[in-house]
């Protein structure tokens, strides 16, 4: 058989190689010496589109076709022609059991198998799909072993790629506090994560579809349909709802956010999204809101206050440096029981420092000799501090400025007592006794014991407070008792 008929010219690129090369250098010999079963085969693998190889006689002369060119790569055109155990010399062991097996009328096939070759003077990790089958000659045996090769290097590492991306996936996606899951384009649950699971104490099985809104809250489920209604079109979800907490059989908020999943024409084929659990912040918030309006309440009231001190302080004074010096007198005495409030959450506000604090503010401590102070532990109500701190203010100054304080013969006793009284209540009693009164010259022009700060102990504390008050200063001495009820929770203890 002529050689043109066989590989005709511009057929292909490795058959007009095959046709020109010098076969008589091998031991197939001249091609118009072939016989007609390696013609054969030559011309089919030829005009085949898969990558075929034919390895031939004992020392597998390799003769291929375009697509195993391909394949070849930097090896390609040295390979035509070779020995196979020399063509691939890195895979030779592997090519000398497919010759034997294949000569021996064997077949053999692989998927996806692994070996290095050196295709371009380096070492790399190739995965192909083999199937190699025996090619038998003019006398019936095996005369040689055609090969199919497909590389599927580009699908094995985009697999294992994708693999190891989800499993960082999942590894993410288990490893962060929030409610992981994948919904398809209308909400139906393709998959949810562990946390989902534990939290609310459904199985895979059960979260999947429609399955998850079972977890959610009832009053909810209106406000999850709409928010999945519109994702679609806004391209976003995201919504506030309430989820079971299984352990311990309660409802908590949580905030569900979600992005689109979308096609290579940006369609949308799935949604990746959160639950993440808000409970503490809301509950946080709601606080909140309770604090700013008490705080709104109070600043009120301070305002009331401090227009009634300056009110009261004018109506005493009249405009001037007297003014100004009692006004920002109370204003101070206003300012440290503010102070001690905002500190009463961790240290509660006891009857003996507000009377302490009074008079370390007007440097008494300085006279201990001259001062006594006795009674329990009595812890004061927030409600109870400011009015009373006032009326503490206004006998503690008068007390250094016109009372037993200002001579070197005067005592200041406060005393206070607890007790129960006859309409079962808790009462509490304090005892302001100043002796050693003398109103000498120096004096005879000083306010008189009155004006504000009596206007407080016997107008403002029975008032405000529900106390029973008196006031009673004589020639020498002054007695004011203070009586007011002392709910449960004001704390009573031992003297000090």
């Amino acid at each position: 058989m002529s050689e043109a008929r066989i590989f005709s010219a511009g057929c292909s690129e490795l058959a007009d190689l095959v046709r020109s090369f010098d076969w008589a250098r091998t031991p197939l010999g001249p091609i118009a010496d072939w016989p007609q079963s390696l013609v054969f085969a030559v011309s089919t693998l030829l005009q085949s589109p898969v990558p075929i190889v034919l390895l031939w006689g004992e020392d597998g002369i390799m003769i291929y076709n375009d697509a195993y060119s391909g394949f070849a790569g930097g090896r390609h055109p040295e390979l035509l022609g070779s020995k196979v155990r020399e063509g691939w010399p890195e895979v030779a062991d592997f090519n000398d059991n497919v010759m034997r097996v294949g000569l021996a009328g064997g077949t053999l096939s692989y998927k996806d198998q692994q070996l290095t070759l050196h295709r371009y003077g380096r070492p790399e990790p190739v995965w192909m799909n083999l199937d190699y089958s025996p090619v038998f000659g003019e006398d019936g045996r095996p005369a040689g072993v055609i090969a199919i090769v497909v590389e599927s290097t580009e699908r094995v590492l985009a697999e294992r790629r994708l693999r190891a991306s989800e499993e960082l996936f999942r590894t993410l996606a288990q490893g962060i506090p929030q409610l992981v899951w994948r919904a398809a384009i209308d909400g139906a649950c393709i998959w949810s994560s562990p946390q989902w699971h534990a939290y609310t104490g459904q199985t895979d099985a059960t979260s999947l579809g429609w399955g998850w809104l079972a977890a959610v809250h009832p009053d909810d489920e209106a406000v999850a349909a709409a928010a999945w209604r519109d994702a679609p079109v806004s391209g976003h979800l995201s919504f506030e709802h309430r989820l079971r907490n299984a352990a311990e059989d309660r409802f908590c908020w949580f905030q569900t956010r979600a992005a689109p999943v979308r096609d290579a024409q940006g369609r949308i084929v799935e949604w990746l999204g959160t639950s993440t659990d808000i409970d503490d912040l809301r509950q946080l918030q709601e606080r909140q809101q309770v604090m700013v309006a008490e705080l709104q309440h109070r600043t009120r009231n301070l305002l009331g206050v401090v227009r009634s001190i300056a009110k009261q302080t004018m109506a005493q004074t009249g405009p001037g440096e007297t003014f100004r010096q009692r006004f920002n007198d109370r204003l101070s005495a206003l300012s440290r029981v503010q102070g001690l409030l905002s500190r009463s959450d961790q240290e509660p506000i006891t009857l003996r420092s507000l009377i302490e604090t009074e008079l370390a503010a007007l440097d008494a401590p300085a006279m201990p000799a001259r001062i006594r102070l006795h009674g329990p532990v009595v812890r004061l109500r927030k409600a109870t501090v400011q009015t009373f701190a006032l009326a503490l203010h206004e006998l503690a100054t008068n007390a250094l400025k016109y009372g037993a304080l200002t001579t070197a013969q005067g005592r200041l006793s406060v005393t206070w007592r607890t007790y129960r009284a006859d309409d079962g209540g808790g009462r509490l009693l304090v005892e302001w006794v100043e002796e050693g009164l003398v109103r000498g010259p120096e004096l005879a022009d000083a306010a008189p014991r009155g004006g504000y700060g009596r206007e407080l102990i016997e107008h403002a504390l029975p008032y405000a407070l529900k106390a029973t008050t008196s006031y009673e200063l004589g020639a020498t001495a002054l007695h004011c008792s203070i009586n007011i009820p002392l709910p449960e929770g004001e704390a009573a203890g031992n003297p000090a």
